[in-house]
């Protein structure tokens, strides 16, 4: 005789929804699978956020290490205050601008820095001038809280849950770490591509705004240009070109002569071995991993070209022959990734809104156990890649190359009715 106990049943229930997720055929085991997603965020999000309060308030850290707080928004706070102190040449000189630093922030930093450049344009320094009229970590507190609320106004309002699993991922907790403009970078990417068909001029102001930061833009123009996005790829440019011009009458023709000159330099064997020698454990790309892996420079370099040509086809042909849809939106994502060779772990929040879409798409038509296994550690992978890393096992690039042939195969399955604009919403 069978004894129905407790156990026994969970364990039947549990082999029914492992059938239906496999199979696909019930709507159930997506409602499940969407509610164990969202515990498992809501975890990992209080897990995130105390680990920053820990971190900024020099409390019992947990997580993540970082010998300085925030060491990159203290570049953007010296470039600011070196402008404002008519110190405006020193920005592009890499050895004159990390005196600068080592000198201002003495109170900041445990030794001296060798290496922390400005290597962003004009219109970055333009846009983050007001952050030195705030004491260092004033200025820091405001520009995190101004940036999230920039990308909740963007893009969370649709959907608060969904931003709030983006906004406490490990990825945007690495953001906070370092004082980045990630949380800026995606309420642009997001807003902009989500209003598209509905405002294209709002969709290519947000994207021209998003200049800022070329390794992360130089598809977006290809993007539109497929997918015949006429007038927002105006309005795209046309921002773009005024920002520019607006930082050349603030800064003068010959700062922007030094920035090229800056990125000319900064492209030379030298300054790119330091950059790997300090910063490679953090860094996501092909080109990244295939140096840490020991393969010669000049091979890691076509290994990377072959990942970008193939992130520049798949965003080219999501765009050309596909209507807007988040899944679209999460292709262009992908490839971004595939194409920029210097990217660190913080970027990958910009994965963070297109995998939850193709998530929320997988568990309401069909989604197999790997692929389950797959969001999890991608989620993850901003965080525990630095352990993989060090430890010479470059894991992320395997994410991002799983994540764009999976947001390919999403665009590709589903039916040809435009899905929801918004990134959070399947």
């Amino acid at each position: 005789m069978r004894i129905d106990t407790p156990m026994r049943r969970w364990m039947h229930q549990a082999g029914h929804v492992a059938r239906a997720i496999y199979s696909g055929r019930t709507a159930n085991s997506g409602r499940l699978l969407l509610g164990v997603a969202a515990a498992f965020c809501t975890i990992v999000g209080i897990y995130d956020v105390l680990t920053i309060t820990l971190f900024l308030s020099g409390g019992p850290l947990i997580g993540p290490q970082r010998w300085v707080l925030f060491p990159d928004f203290l570049v953007f706070h010296a470039a600011a205050r070196a402008f404002f102190e008519g110190n405006l040449s020193i920005i592009y000189d890499f050895s004159a601008f990390v005196a600068y630093e080592n000198r201002i922030y003495v109170d900041r930093f445990p030794s001296p820095v060798g290496f922390r450049p400005f290597l962003y344009p004009p219109v970055w320094l333009l846009l983050i001038l007001p952050v030195a009229l705030l004491g260092v970590a004033a200025a820091y507190g405001a520009f995190m809280a101004a940036t999230a609320a920039i990308s909740y106004v963007l893009i969370g309002r649709s959907d608060i849950y969904g931003w709030l699993a983006v906004i406490t991922s490990p990825a945007a907790l690495w953001t906070m770490i370092s004082g980045q403009n990630a949380f800026l970078t995606i309420g642009l990417f997001y807003g902009g591509m989500g209003l598209l068909t509905r405002s294209p001029a709002a969709a290519g102001i947000l994207l021209g705004i998003l200049s800022y930061k070329p390794q992360l833009w130089i598809l977006v123009p290809v993007a539109l240009v497929a997918g015949r996005h006429w007038r927002a790829l105006a309005f795209a440019i046309g921002t773009a070109l005024g920002l520019s011009l607006l930082s050349l009458l603030v800064f003068g023709f010959d700062f922007w002569i030094r920035f090229f000159e800056m990125t000319r330099e900064a492209s030379s064997p030298e300054i790119v071995n330091m950059m790997f020698r300090d910063v490679s454990i953090y860094m996501t790309t092909i080109l990244a991993a295939a140096r840490i892996l020991g393969v010669p420079p000049d091979v890691a370099g076509v290994l990377h070209v072959v990942g970008a040509l193939a992130g520049c086809a798949l965003v080219w042909f999501g765009f050309r022959r596909y209507p807007h849809s988040n899944e679209r939106t999460a292709v262009l994502a992908a490839g971004t990734l595939l194409l920029t060779p210097y990217l660190v772990n913080y970027d990958m929040l910009l994965l963070m809104p297109a995998a939850i879409a193709i998530f929320r798409r997988r568990v309401t038509s069909r989604i197999y156990p790997l692929e389950l296994l797959f969001f999890f550690c991608l989620w993850l992978v901003p965080n525990v890649g630095v352990r993989f890393n060090i430890y010479q096992m470059p894991i992320f690039p395997i994410f991002v190359v799983g994540f764009a042939y999976l947001a390919f195969v999403t665009l590709r399955g589903v039916n040809q009715e435009t899905s929801p604009c918004w990134p959070f919403k399947a």
